[in-house]
């Protein structure tokens, strides 16, 4: 009898697990979604500079093209390394005042892709 009372929580235990792993998968989405923000937003920039030459002719005429990017630039970063991680519920990316966009949590060291891993 007393394996069938333990059967239900070794159920529930699995259930919290896989909700745990359904969590750490769509957080660890979302970080990478942004990351990837910003990572677009920085490859932009030489394509957009030489068609804005190639079409303007000159370095003013760049000007309002290089500060909308630069503007895209700070959102994407601030948007990027807002992040939380699934985890630790910590920002991903920034430690105090420290912004550093390596694969890993800077509080509980979380790999990017640890919901791929295999198991």
């Amino acid at each position: 009898m007393e394996h069938h009372e333990s059967q239900p929580a070794a159920e529930q235990a699995d259930a919290a697990e896989v909700v745990d792993a359904v969590q750490l998968a769509s957080g660890l989405a979302a970080v990478r979604k942004r990351r990837m923000c910003l990572w677009g937003v920085l490859i932009v920039y030489l394509p957009a500079m030489w068609a804005t030459q190639k079409i303007t002719h000159s370095f003013s005429g760049s000007m309002p093209v290089f500060f909308l990017w630069f503007v895209l630039l700070l959102w994407a970063m601030a948007y990027s390394a807002t992040a939380r991680c699934p985890r630790c519920k910590n920002y991903f990316h920034m430690h105090g005042m420290m912004l550093l966009y390596l694969r890993k949590c800077l509080h509980c060291q979380l790999p990017l892709n640890a919901d791929k891993a295999p198991r």
